[in-house]
């Protein structure tokens, strides 16, 4: 590129601003300069050209003219790394001098095939410590028994009073430094940026205003109602992200604060607010009927629809959080009792819903399409899918006995006398079917006795 050409660039549409455009960049084909094939070359004879393509811009840069350590620098510049600029400014000193804040991917390597501490930085390669390493070194030391008042250290920086730092980590443990310094620490795989910024999407969605569930939020994010407090969480969620894909040590330390436990128990709150928003709707529909409003509303059928799939939701997630975190019995309860809310609420309604409206319309006359019980438990289902039993059977039966036992007993009085199903009432009297007999031996030895559930048809 001549003198004039690099004059002439301008930040515009073709600057790289992200690495998906930079690998778009890289097999892009180069544009060619006839001023610099032709005229440049042949008037200015060169060394034989060594030229390094950006990886980050695509441009090709000859470096034949530069020292070999030179070269090994813009190596390292133009390469696979993870240079970034935090911020610019310009300052009021002297108006034409711009500072710009870098943020630099720097490794310091101790142990393993080199005992001697290693630093990506390029001021490293002679084998004398550079500021990274001292500094690394020093933040150890601090943490040694050593007399503090004077600490030697070696010509080329490798060793801190005649210890090597890998013998000071092998000592104290990488674990305990960590901890006592307050660094994260990882141990396990590379973190893949794709996998930050999904799990960053579930860890964030906690804070979401609108109660979305972390599934739904990208697919509403861009919906016209959405409201303006969703819009700027959007926003903000979106930076977050970015910068913890960019520095794990941000995501690791934003995953420890919002764990698995804390995730579960807003999840689980806002199902709960949504079970109840899904029953008042149901009361909104038969009192006033489908309706232009933005009140939510909606009818039996609808209504059912939605229990099932919260049903789904919330054994699903129980699941998951099983997984992450098998010890949390606090979520299966509070999870439990989302379904249990639910039961209660279906088996509260089995009349005709619309059978007292006032709105006019042709209300249906089928049972399963006017009585949410009917619609849930009551039909016969070819599948054999029991509403929400089947999803209680996944829970550990003790726990959500134990603590849900009384309205567990109202809702068995409610099956018996809405003379449900059979085979429904058998799957229901056999998951409470080991609490009775707990409780049974327990007022037998002298305390309080507990209300009998009303006897099965």
């Amino acid at each position: 590129m001549s003198v004039e050409q690099f004059s002439k660039l301008s930040l515009g549409e073709q600057m790289v601003t992200t690495r998906a455009r930079a690998a778009r960049a890289q097999t892009a084909p180069l544009k060619s300069s006839s001023s610099y094939s032709s005229s440049d070359s042949s008037s200015n004879p060169s060394p034989s050209p060594k030229v390094i393509e950006s990886l980050s811009s695509g441009v090709r840069y000859n470096v034949a003219v530069l020292d070999v350590e030179a070269q090994k620098r813009a190596e390292l510049a133009l390469g696979d790394n993870a240079i970034g600029v935090k911020y610019c400014t310009r300052t009021e000193e002297q108006p034409n001098r711009y500072i710009f804040h870098i943020q630099d991917d720097i490794t310091v390597a101790i142990g393993g095939r080199t005992i001697t501490p290693r630093c990506n930085c390029g001021a490293n390669d002679e084998g004398i410590a550079c500021k990274h390493i001292y500094w690394i070194e020093d933040h150890l030391t601090s943490g040694a028994p050593f007399n503090k008042d004077t600490v030697h250290l070696t010509d080329d920086g490798s060793t801190v009073q005649n210890v090597q730092p890998v013998t000071m980590l092998d000592r104290m443990s990488i674990e305990k430094v960590s901890e006592g310094l307050e660094w994260v620490f990882h141990d396990g795989p590379d973190i893949d940026p794709e996998d930050v910024e999904e799990e960053m999407n579930n860890l964030l969605s906690v804070f979401e205003p609108s109660g979305a569930l972390p599934f739904e939020f990208e697919n509403i994010s861009q919906s016209p109602t959405l409201t303006q407090r969703s819009r700027k969480y959007k926003e903000v969620s979106d930076v977050i992200i970015k910068y913890a894909a960019e520095d794990p040590g941000l995501f690791l330390t934003l995953q420890s604060i919002i764990g698995p436990t804390f995730q579960a128990h807003t999840f689980i709150d806002k199902i709960n607010d949504r079970i109840a928003r899904t029953f008042r709707a149901l009361d909104e529909y038969i009192q006033h009927g489908p309706t232009d409003t933005p009140i939510e509303s909606c009818d039996v059928v609808t209504c059912a629809a939605k229990l099932r799939e919260l049903v789904h939701i919330t054994a699903e997630k129980y699941q998951q959080q099983m997984e992450e975190d098998p010890g949390s019995k606090g979520v299966a309860v509070r999870a439990a009792a989302c379904l249990i809310s639910i039961l209660d609420g279906v088996t509260n309604r089995n009349y005709d819903a619309y059978a007292n409206i006032t709105w006019g319309g042709i209300a249906p006359t089928d049972p399963t399409q006017n009585n949410l019980f009917a619609c849930l438990i009551a039909p016969s289902n070819a599948s054999g899918e029991l509403f929400v039993l089947d999803a209680l059977r996944g829970f550990p039966q003790d726990d959500v006995l134990r603590n849900h036992w009384e309205i567990l007993n109202n809702i068995g009085d409610k099956l018996v006398e809405n003379e449900a199903p059979p085979k429904y009432l058998a799957s229901f009297q056999n998951i409470i079917t080991s609490e009775r007999r707990k409780r049974t031996t327990s007022d037998a030895g002298g305390s309080p006795a507990k209300r009998p559930m009303k006897a099965m048809r």
